[in-house]
């Protein structure tokens, strides 16, 4: 029976989370308990054990468990599909059941296999106030992003009496532990249990994973620090008790209708379109579809609330000056030091969303790795969200939907503001955002870009010109923001040895040389400073000295995505390397404490500093990489994504891409003296996975060119453009006919004539905005004249590319080079 505590914890703590869909739902047998099926109540796994015994006319033994009786009633019972159907279909439910789909859930988890769930979302449906889009999963399902994008999953995790074919687990531990694959639902459930945020109704926690995590989850976060969840179960078992509390649960002893009732009672119905409608500017109303709006809401975080959030954070600022990741914690408290940096970039915006009042614009904040960007970024928003409240952070396992980013921002009423980080991968993105709202009369909506200097040059042409556009590039670090930084280290109470006893203006050069030594890395600066600079022998010596094989295989695989600028969801990490969730906890927690950590905000697992999963992978882990963890995380990501997804650029695509790439496999992880057999092993192995992504042929097209296997190489780029139309594949064939052409001796025209054609028109799709095909096709046509001087067409062709080089791209370095070294060629200066 519910207490009065219970009631306070349900109207204070768990009413607002449900109210703001941040609640995830885990439903086992007791929710169930009492619906009518067509065979009579919905048996629990005792009863349906006996049920299939009576069916078989079999009494059941001492240790006859729901597995054997299972495995019985399959070889007896005629049609036994249809019996157990029979057993757990459901024709209605009671109201209480059915007001779950009245509200808006970020998952909804059964281990159930009645459909009980699907009877309750159609019967809400029907009084047209469903909380959200739903879409339900069975087990076996890969957690793809095309099928959950806009939507709430419902996830049989267990299987379903709708989907017999698909089989099921057993409540049973030993048997459920027994499953030879861990599926990928059933990690991304231990991940939510783990990150919090998780009401279990009427579920023991016995299942697979779950158990065991019980057991570590203490050990992971620490008694008072877990993320907090709740259990509700009617009379809980002493010990049980006990421990559910041991590993952050509050336990509500109630049944699920009890329990339920009393919910609704605390919190009114709120669907994904009331709770986003309150966080950006658009009259009520105007955005009907819940599914744009469940995008949003997963996709988005809104910097006001951030901010709202961050402030009730407790913490030690004086992390963020000893290499802390810039969250949203250290910017309210201003544990950074003040520079002319950020004041300049909060102009800038500032002076962006007062000039103009309909439109696209563009703002890229570039500089090096570890520069300072996303600081300087957040410095800037929180001050500029006092008067434009409506600013969106993209999320950074989020996934883009064109069509629903359209949708929303098509209702908008008010200015908007929102910032990528790593933002060339979205470029193609502005780019239809710009086309379609460019030139309307929506409010202003400017994208805030934020990228390394190198990305942004190669990506930039990407980029369709919006109505505004403009690029920050943070300068290097002046003496008096030096002074500054020097000043905020003081100011925390940190003591550097050969630092901290310098005067300012010592100190102030030291920063500044430092910064400048590392490249305009500041973040490194800035962690070379707190460890004495030798930091990188003890960051060594910390890897070297892990043992086990797993743990060190996870911190491998967590290390390189690190590297690539991600981060990692913690059921990410154990398929990465085909683990259980418990198994990677356990390895978290023992061989791997303090060298990997969880971020509770958000749910994923790093190395303690961007510039520690660098410094592995470059130092430990680079040309000396393992085909065999490569293809284990293709493999767990090739579950996460079809070539349907590929338009959302979900994270699994995103790490997949840059893991595949050319450059990372050949250029930087295997070792020099086995990259070539390692990376075409992988590619071979991979195109069983990947043989439908044009990206893929792309980069295994690249690696033959560049093992001047040219034939293997024009196969793989014209694969790949059957499947997507790639600038970038487009200009590889054209390059790839034209060398095989020279190599061969000049002889087929046909390669000659296919390559141009294909070059020439790059060149004139990208006209003046780009140089690089201008410079590209000097540099072939400069050799293909020098080897082939009977080649008028390639002679008239080179003049041409000359002229409109000299004309337009006089600035661009490389059409520099290509024009200079024809010129030399000719014998003219």
């Amino acid at each position: 029976m519910l207490t009065q505590s219970d009631l306070d914890v349900i109207s204070e703590t768990l009413a607002p989370l449900v109210r703001s869909a941040e609640i995830s739902l885990l439903l086992g047998s007791g929710f169930s308990i009492g619906n009518k099926s067509i065979q009579g109540e919905v048996p629990g796994s005792d009863a349906l054990k006996m049920a299939i015994l009576e069916k078989c006319g079999k009494q059941a033994g001492a240790r006859t468990t729901l597995k054997d009786a299972y495995v019985l009633g399959d070889r007896e019972i005629p049609d036994f599909g249809e019996f157990l159907r029979s057993l757990f279909t459901v024709e209605s439910v009671p109201t209480w059941q059915q007001r779950i789909f009245a509200y808006a859930w970020r998952r909804i988890y059964t281990t159930n296999i009645d459909n009980v769930l699907e009877v309750a979302c159609k019967q809400q449906q029907r009084l047209g106030r469903l909380g959200a889009d739903f879409n339900f999963f069975n087990y076996l399902d890969a957690s793809l992003s095309s099928e959950s994008i806009g939507s709430v999953p419902v996830v049989s995790i267990h299987g379903s009496c709708s989907r017999l074919g698909d089989g099921f687990i057993f409540s049973s531990l030993e048997y459920a532990m027994a499953t030879a694959k861990v599926h990928d639902w059933h990690r991304d459930l231990a991940a939510r249990a783990l990150t919090g945020g998780l009401l279990v109704v009427g579920n023991q926690l016995e299942e697979s994973d779950l158990d065991a995590y019980i057991a570590d989850r203490s050990i992971t976060y620490g008694q008072d620090d877990a993320p907090r969840n709740w259990l509700v179960t009617p009379d809980p078992d002493p010990i049980k008790l006990e421990n559910y509390r041991a590993a952050g649960y509050h336990v509500f002893d109630a049944t699920a209708e009890e329990f339920f009732l009393a919910l609704y009672s605390a919190a009114e119905p709120k669907t994904m379109a009331d709770i986003v409608l309150e966080t950006i500017p658009s009259v009520a109303g105007a955005v009907r579809s819940q599914r744009a709006m469940t995008w949003f809401r997963t996709a988005m975080d809104p910097v006001i609330t951030s901010i709202e959030q961050a402030h009730a954070e407790k913490g030690l600022l004086r992390h963020f000056l000893t290499g802390d990741e810039p969250e949203w914690f250290y910017i309210v408290n201003n544990a950074y030091a003040p520079t002319s940096r950020d004041t300049e970039l909060t102009r800038t915006i500032g002076d962006s969303m007062n000039s103009n009042a309909t439109g696209v614009g563009v703002l890229h904040v570039i500089g090096p790795s570890g520069s300072g960007k996303t600081t300087c970024i957040r410095v800037a928003l929180e001050k500029v969200a006092r008067s434009n409240p409506y600013i969106y952070e993209f999320k950074n396992g989020g996934a883009i939907d064109l069509d629903l980013l359209r949708e929303t921002i098509s209702r908008f009423t008010g200015k908007s503001i929102f910032v990528f980080y790593s933002a060339h991968e979205f470029y193609y993105a502005i780019s239809y955002i710009s086309d379609h709202f460019g030139k309307s009369q929506t409010p202003f909506c400017l994208f805030i870009l934020e990228d390394r200097v190198g990305d942004y040059k190669r990506n930039r042409a990407q980029l369709r010109r919006p109505t505004v556009s403009s690029v920050f590039e943070l300068a290097e670090l002046s003496v008096p923001d030096a002074k500054s930084i020097a000043q905020k280290i003081e100011a925390h109470g940190l003591v550097f040895d050969n630092f901290s006893d310098l005067p300012l203006d010592r100190r102030a050069k030291l920063i500044v040389d430092k910064e400048r030594g590392y490249g305009g890395d500041l973040l490194t600066t800035l962690f070379s400073l707190t460890t004495h600079e030798n930091f990188e022998a003890k960051i060594y010596q910390d890897y070297v000295s892990i043992r086990n094989a797993a743990a060190l295989e996870a911190l491998e695989a967590v290390s390189i995505v690190n590297a690539l600028g991600f981060n990692v969801p913690v059921h990410y990490a154990a398929g990465f390397i085909d683990i259980s969730q418990s198994a990677f906890q356990e390895l978290v927690s023992k061989e791997l404490a303090g060298v990997l950590v969880y971020m509770k905000e958000g749910g994923y697992v790093r190395c303690r500093h961007k510039i520690i999963a660098k410094y592995y992978f470059e130092q430990c882990i680079s040309k000396q990489g393992s085909s065999s963890l490569i293809l284990k995380i293709l493999r767990f990501l090739s579950r996460q994504f079809t070539v349907a997804d590929i338009r959302h650029h979900p994270l699994p695509y995103r790490i997949y891409k840059e893991i595949v790439s050319f450059e990372f496999l050949f250029g930087s992880y295997f070792a020099q003296e086995s990259r070539l057999t390692s990376t075409e092993m992988v590619y071979h192995e991979a195109q069983k996975l990947f043989g439908r992504d044009g990206i893929f042929w792309l980069h295994f097209g690249r690696f033959y060119r560049k093992t001047d296997r040219l034939d293997e190489a024009i196969e793989c780029f014209r694969t790949g453009l059957t499947y997507f139309d790639s600038f970038q594949t487009n200009h590889q064939l054209g390059v790839a006919l034209l060398e095989r052409y020279a190599s061969e001796g000049f002889i087929d025209k046909q390669d000659y004539e296919e390559g141009i054609e294909i070059l020439e028109a790059e060149r004139a799709s990208r006209a003046t905005a780009d140089p690089f095909p201008t410079g590209t096709m000097i540099h072939w046509l400069r050799k293909i004249v020098a080897g082939d001087q009977d080649n008028e067409d390639a002679a008239s062709r080179l003049k041409n590319a000359i002229s409109y080089g000299m004309k337009h791209f006089q600035d661009d370095q490389f059409v520099r080079d290509q024009i200079r070294d024809y010129f030399s060629m000719n014998g003219r200066a």
